[in-house]
């Protein structure tokens, strides 16, 4: 008996402690619960991942956890959780239990590069052609379309002609090109905006025309060329039938570089006269190493033909009849004591007048005679000077020549170079006396050969006026000054680079934006006009003289074509089959003379290059 109750006490015992020893170990640990099973992270960043046991009073010897990133390079972890984006990519952080190591819980881990690097931006439309007034939106989007830090910044390389706001949307200002730049840090992408002139609708007397364009295009910076047809034109007379082609020149010369030039027809080439593309390819060869080249030519003055030459020079057949002043070296004189004529002053601005007279004046020592002419011929005892723009003659550059025998003094270049309104030096070097002179009306020709002198002062005999006697007492080496004055509107300037084209002396064919029917009759015209602020000028050519294809134009039509182009002031140049319009070599126009006719100048646009 005593046995037994020894045996159930040991019993006890062992069950007390049994039970206890479980109590203190806990119960066995079955799985591993995290707070998150995914994760995603940018680089640099970090995140705290809780991990329990189930049960949550499972055995404590399988904690602390372990914890491990099979890709440490993407992503790391501490043994408390805390797991740090390395680089971007995906990896997977696993932990296990201490002991029993077959019981983990696995994390997915993405690490992402926010940082991406903007590679392109494409654009929709990638062109765009629009007409003055209307507006488009462009789309712009990034490439890859998740790039980091994308922000587009617009812009246009002309305003005054296509508007771009912040958000992409482009205005049409004026008929033109432009750049339209959208911009993310260092990349950009552009797109060329075409702007079209809406098609005139020009008032011509009482009819109101519509026009086809037929070709536009802005050939340099702040020039435009415009060709278009009025196909239901009627000309007024009843002839010819319908439509009137009109090429047209605007020349912004606010633009650096643009500016118009006087050009007279070369010397080389025999009767005075020289074709308007051919002009164009001489001063384009002139220009080569300069900053400015030519880019369009119109032709300019009329010209004197032999028909009408009632003086029985032949050495003044084609000569231009009005003043023609090219860069401040005079060309021609007028015939009258006063000239019409188109002007281009020192600072580009346009204007024209029909009252420019001429004036000059010889000093040598204390002793000054009167100048009467350049490039022309003296009367008795008048003085005269001719330079390397005077007649052409097929052995030389130019000649000299005179209705009297006279005395020619041969002068070297003017020391500083030609001008107007102002003294110029020269020095005597060869001195010719009882020069006579074959005065016929045609060919063969004789004078004095020019051989490359600058100037020659041509003078002769006359009771009370002798020129000839002032040139006589000049020596060789002996210092001569020569002022040429020309004043516009009977009042003296100061531009001493003048540029001149004579006109038809009729008078302007716009005035104050009204036209003005200077010669009702209807045939190829050449005109040149200008803004009401004088910042841009208008040159056109009209041609005519062909059955229902374009059947030419009174003076009061063109000046109502100019008003409609823009132009609030015109004149009428030289027309008929004169009528030309040469851009970048190439005749536009289609003379009535079945090709382009040699003229005595033309007027010729510049720009940089």
């Amino acid at each position: 008996m005593k046995s037994d109750n020894l045996f159930l006490i040991l019993l006890a015992l062992l069950t007390l402690f049994g039970c206890k020893e479980e109590n203190e170990q806990g119960k066995a640990l079955t799985a591993i619960s995290v707070t998150s099973e995914k994760v995603s992270l940018a680089i640099g960043n970090s995140q705290q991942i809780k991990a329990e046991p189930i049960p949550s009073d499972a055995d404590k010897n399988e904690m602390p956890f372990l914890w491990e990133s099979k890709r440490p390079e993407i992503a790391t972890v501490s043994q408390t959780g805390t797991i740090q984006a390395i680089s971007a990519g995906i990896t997977e952080i696993t932990i296990s239990a201490r002991t029993t190591t077959k019981i983990n819980k696995k994390i997915e881990v993405t690490v992402i590069d926010t940082n991406i690097p903007l590679t392109a931006i494409t654009v929709s439309p990638e062109t765009l052609t629009l007409v003055v007034g209307q507006g488009w939106q462009i789309t712009a989007k990034p490439e890859p379309s998740n790039a980091s830090g994308v922000s587009f910044k617009w812009s246009s390389n002309n305003e005054g002609v296509a508007a771009v706001t912040a958000s992409g949307f482009i205005t049409g200002k004026s008929a033109g090109s432009a750049i339209i730049t959208v911009k993310s840090e260092n990349i950009e992408t552009n797109i060329p905006v075409t702007v079209l002139q809406p098609p005139l609708r020009i008032n011509i007397g009482s009819v109101t025309y519509n026009t086809d364009t037929l070709n536009y295009e802005e050939i340099s910076a702040g020039v435009k060329w415009l060709k278009f047809k009025i196909p239901e034109f009627v000309n007024g007379f009843g002839t010819l039938g319908k439509g009137l082609v009109v090429n047209s020149l605007e020349v912004d010369i606010s633009q650096p570089g643009n500016k118009l030039e006087v050009c007279p027809a070369s010397q080389a080439t025999w009767g005075n006269v020289e074709r308007p593309s051919v002009m164009y390819s001489r001063k384009l060869k002139e220009y080569t190493s300069s900053g400015s080249r030519p880019i369009a030519v119109i032709n300019g003055d009329f010209f004197l033909l032999s028909s009408g030459n009632n003086t029985g020079y032949a050495y003044i057949n084609n000569r231009p009849i009005g003043a023609e002043i090219s860069n401040g070296m005079v060309v021609q004189t007028p015939f009258s004591s006063s000239a019409s004529g188109f002007i281009i002053r020192d600072d580009g601005t346009p204007g024209y007048s029909s009252n420019i007279s001429f004036s000059g004046q010889v000093t040598a020592g204390n002793e000054t005679f009167p100048l009467k002419e350049v490039n022309g011929y003296a009367n008795a005892g008048e003085l005269v000077l001719f330079n390397n723009l005077a007649n052409s003659y097929p052995t030389d550059s130019a000649f000299v020549w005179s209705p009297h025998v006279s005395t020619m003094v041969s002068l070297t270049h003017p020391k500083g170079g030609w001008r107007v309104n102002d003294a110029m030096e020269f020095t005597v070097t060869g001195i010719d006396y009882d020069i006579a002179t074959t005065i016929p009306a045609a060919s063969p020709y004789k004078g004095k050969d020019f051989n490359g002198q600058g100037a020659v002062l041509v003078g002769n005999a006359s009771a009370g006026n002798s020129s000839k006697t002032f040139l006589g007492k000049l020596n060789i080496g002996d210092k001569v000054n020569v002022k040429m004055d020309i004043k516009i509107n009977g009042n003296s300037v100061s531009d001493k680079y003048l540029n001149i084209v004579g006109f038809d002396g009729n008078g302007a064919i716009l005035q104050n934006g009204s036209p003005v029917n200077t010669w009702n009759e209807a045939h190829p015209r050449t005109a040149i006009g200008y803004s009401q602020d004088g910042k841009k000028i208008y040159m056109i050519v009209i041609d005519g003289r062909q059955n229902n294809f374009s059947v030419g134009a009174t003076t009061g039509q063109v000046g109502a074509i100019m008003k409609a182009l823009g132009a609030y002031t015109a004149i009428n140049l030289d027309g008929g089959g004169s009528s030309c319009m040469v851009i970048n070599g190439n005749v536009k126009n289609s003379p009535s003379d079945g090709s382009e006719r040699a003229v005595a100048n033309g007027v010729i646009v510049m720009v940089n290059k």
